[in-house]
């Protein structure tokens, strides 16, 4: 099957103002909050970015909320983390051959925590806004059913999401620096430059949508969905 290419690396959506609180919430995480979820870090480097998003799922559960993502940012023992609201997140299982069909999937890799987090990213948010359940973007829980060969997908509502973009030689984000390297770069780093970026838009976070060389510079560019 010839691998899709997406189309929504320069979507701009029109963003309705939505207070913080309503759909995104922010805490920071302790390692005895982490390991009470059954999916305990001590060190944001010594895990795959697929255990992070089951993890962070679970905590944020705690709470009462429906979905999360870590924001890639650690200090100490403590971990950033966004959880969601049910009315702005839909989850549901899809068949894992709608996610490695997108050319951001590296062919062969059939393990979830094998992936590049970037990669991973950008390959479900591209399924999600092809889905035609009004999602703008999305990303992986992490958990894939190895008896169905089905993950676990959750939706960003699209009245929430909108595209940007930041090229790597740009300047005021701690994480992004010009020699970083979508390809590469482990799941924490790219938590934290969508979560800069997105902030920077006013947003509350993001996940990455696809990442291109502008120009005959030779500059590469970051494509980010970010959602409030």
């Amino acid at each position: 099957m010839t691998k899709l290419v997406s189309a929504l690396a320069g979507l701009t959506i029109t963003l309705a103002s939505v207070p913080a609180f309503a759909g995104v919430v922010w805490m920071d995480t302790t390692a005895a909050m982490r390991a009470a979820s059954g999916y305990p870090i001590s060190n944001r480097a010594s895990v795959s970015w697929a255990y992070a998003n089951r993890g962070a799922e679970a905590v944020c559960a705690q709470y009462g909320y429906a979905r999360g993502l870590y924001t890639g940012a650690q200090s100490g023992e403590l971990m950033g983390l966004h959880c969601f609201t049910s009315d702005m997140v839909t989850w549901q299982d899809v068949p894992f051959g709608n996610i490695t069909r997108w050319a951001w999937w590296d062919d062969g890799i059939t393990v979830l925590d094998d992936q590049m987090a970037f990669k991973a990213e950008a390959a479900t948010t591209s399924e999600a806004g092809q889905m035609g359940l009004n999602y703008g973007a999305g990303f992986l829980t992490g958990h894939k059913n190895t008896a169905t060969n089905h993950v676990g997908m959750v939706g960003i509502d699209r009245s929430r999401v909108g595209g940007r973009g930041v090229r790597t030689d740009a300047t005021g984000f701690p994480d992004l620096t010009p020699s970083f390297n979508p390809h590469y770069a482990p799941w924490y780093k790219v938590r934290a430059v969508a979560t800069q970026v997105c902030e920077s838009y006013g947003f509350a976070t993001g996940v990455a949508s696809g990442a291109y060389t502008t120009g005959t510079i030779g500059i590469l560019s970051l494509s980010f969905h970010c959602f409030n």
